[in-house]
């Protein structure tokens, strides 16, 4: 399927100014829904969420595109029914209709494919999304971090990723997580349950997004997005105020592991956080 130089952005390009893509990064079970929750249900913002261009099937954007935000249209779909697009071709239609329409597009990257992977891939610990996009978009990213451990004690709650979560692997996707995070700037999980209109602020400057206060109205109710939105896998998926929980139980072997690991040790420096 072509896409016309409308929708790629390439007048932008000519003229030396690239269309901005804003783009939220965050690991799995990192609180990364409820933050991207708190920004797509600000006003005039389009968040489609958990992309990642070796994967346009599993996190279902297309859909996310056609039936949450009536950014694909029934042409489109039968278009790309015989030729799929690639990323580049599917972000810069759904971009330029979205800002057409006067809303400012964003993109949570599916993270979780370039560093720990399973059960869908094998990492390569890069950020495959900007790759895609750079040569037409100006990407604009905010990085959002937690703590290993309790990252790691809410990833193995998912059936499908605990049988086939290597802990040396994990713990080293977690630590190229970081030096990424340290290298571009990061905002911990933790302070966001904390004060989350400071840290929902600063993200909203990165992204070059005009921060709506509302937020804390409407991010209850706000249902298009995907991630960890299953009641029985995460402490916060049904309370309806933002609040920090202290760690699960954890035993003193695996509790040991950790501290055994330099992997584990270098990503909580790099993080600001006790290990």
């Amino acid at each position: 399927m072509g896409v016309d130089a409308e929708a790629l952005g390439i007048c932008g390009v000519i003229m030396g100014q690239k269309p901005i893509i804003r783009v939220i990064r965050n690991l799995a079970r990192s609180g990364g829904t409820l933050i991207s929750k708190c920004i797509g249900c600000m006003d005039h913002v389009t968040l489609i969420s958990e992309v990642h261009p070796a994967d346009l099937r599993t996190t279902k954007p297309m859909m996310q595109a056609q039936k949450w935000f009536g950014l694909v249209n029934l042409k489109d779909v039968a278009h790309w029914k015989l030729r799929p697009p690639n990323m580049l071709q599917f972000v810069s239609l759904c971009e330029s209709r979205a800002s057409g329409r006067g809303d400012q597009f964003v993109l949570r990257d599916w993270s979780h494919l370039d560093y720990i992977g399973v059960p869908f891939t094998e990492p390569k610990h890069g950020f495959a999304l900007s790759d895609s996009l750079s040569a037409v978009y100006d990407i604009k990213f905010a990085t959002t971090v937690r703590h290993p451990i309790d990252q790691y004690m809410s990833l193995i709650q998912l059936p499908v990723v605990q049988p086939k979560l290597n802990f040396e692997k994990y713990l080293y996707g977690c630590m190229k997580f970081a030096e990424f995070a340290h290298e571009h700037g990061f905002y911990r999980y933790e302070d966001f349950t904390k004060d989350p209109d400071t840290v929902l602020r600063s993200i909203c400057d990165d992204l070059s997004l005009e921060f709506d206060a509302g937020y804390k109205n409407k991010w209850q109710s706000y249902t298009t997005i995907t991630g960890d939105t299953n009641p029985s896998l995460g402490r916060g998926s049904e309370k309806k105020e933002i609040q920090y929980f202290e760690r699960k139980p954890i035993e003193d072997r695996v509790l040991q592991a950790f501290r055994e690991n330099d992997d584990y040790q270098r990503a909580c420096a790099l993080l600001g956080y006790d290990a």
